[in-house]
């Protein structure tokens, strides 16, 4: 099971320099991998960090009046980032090389949020 968790988004990923991590609404990584340049896992540090991110996304999209949130797009020295909410609080993280196109990123954040919801009702 852990090993179907780990390759869920293989085909949405392909061959490119991208990954994509479907974490819980506590940063705990769900599915998908992380390796940086090196080859290390650091799926657990990413997820970390990212924790609570999809609340306060929420949070403050009510406070401001303009509905519900459906993307975040980061453009970051090592990676471009983008977020997206899943089902029960749960959080896509799709990260690709710098020299990735944004557009890309985001594209590939709306096809990984829709295996997310596929995969976890596989698994449920």
């Amino acid at each position: 099971m852990k090993s179907d968790a780990m390759t869920a988004f293989a085909e949405v990923i392909g061959e490119g320099e991208q990954t994509v991590l479907l974490l819980d609404h506590r940063g705990i990584v769900r599915a998908g991998l992380y390796l940086d340049s090196d080859g290390v896992d650091v799926s657990a540090e990413i997820g970390a960090s990212l924790g609570g991110v999809g609340n306060e996304a929420t949070r403050a999209m009510r406070h401001i009046a303009l509905g519900e949130w459906r993307a975040i797009v980061c453009e970051c020295t090592h990676a471009n980032l983008a977020l997206g909410p899943a089902d029960d609080g749960d959080l896509v993280v799709v990260a690709a090389a710098p020299e990735v196109p944004h557009g890309f990123v985001r594209r590939l954040l709306d096809v990984a949020c829709r295996r997310a919801l596929a995969w976890r009702r596989e698994v449920a």
